[in-house]
């Protein structure tokens, strides 16, 4: 079997990976709102300012991720390799300075050290097969790509 044969179901599998990631996006936007709005964990102004400032940004990056990178728009697809980069940086070089917070706010080391490292592996694996999906998607998925000014057209 040629190789041409495969094209359309790695395209068809790169459409989906790029719909899971997106809807990843989406969940962790509601994720931090949910935080903002005081509805996880107590009052979000209580907490400490490092945490308001990453909700606040990465609030804002998967709102730029999430519906955007359903339509593989250019700026999406920044935003996503920004946004995962960016917190495989802060959960494994920046462990320290994200969790130095007043004892509140400190969940015993054993959770934390669970929930990052799973983030971590979150933000990899969304790295690689995002970088995977953009590889393998089809000539008029990079139509999309190739004009991100434009809306996609029917």
């Amino acid at each position: 079997m040629s190789g041409a044969g495969h094209r359309p179901l790695a395209t068809g599998v790169a459409r989906a990976l790029l719909l899971l990631i997106a809807l990843a996006y989406g969940a962790g936007a509601v994720v931090h709102g949910v935080s903002m709005v005081g509805l996880w964990g107590g009052p979000w102004v209580d907490t400490p300012l490092k945490w308001r400032v990453l909700d606040v940004v990465y609030l804002a990056l998967d709102l730029a991720v999430f519906p955007w990178l359903l339509l593989r728009l250019r700026f999406a697809i920044g935003a996503f390799f920004f946004a995962a980069t960016t917190q495989i940086l802060l959960y494994t070089v920046l462990r320290d300075w994200v969790l130095a917070v007043p004892d509140p706010f400190t969940p015993a080391v054993a959770v934390r050290q669970v929930q990052l490292d799973q983030l971590v592996l979150f933000h990899a694996l969304s790295l690689a097969l995002g970088a995977w999906a953009l590889r393998h998607l089809g000539r008029r998925d990079r139509v999309y790509l190739d004009a991100s000014k434009q809306e996609p057209s029917s």
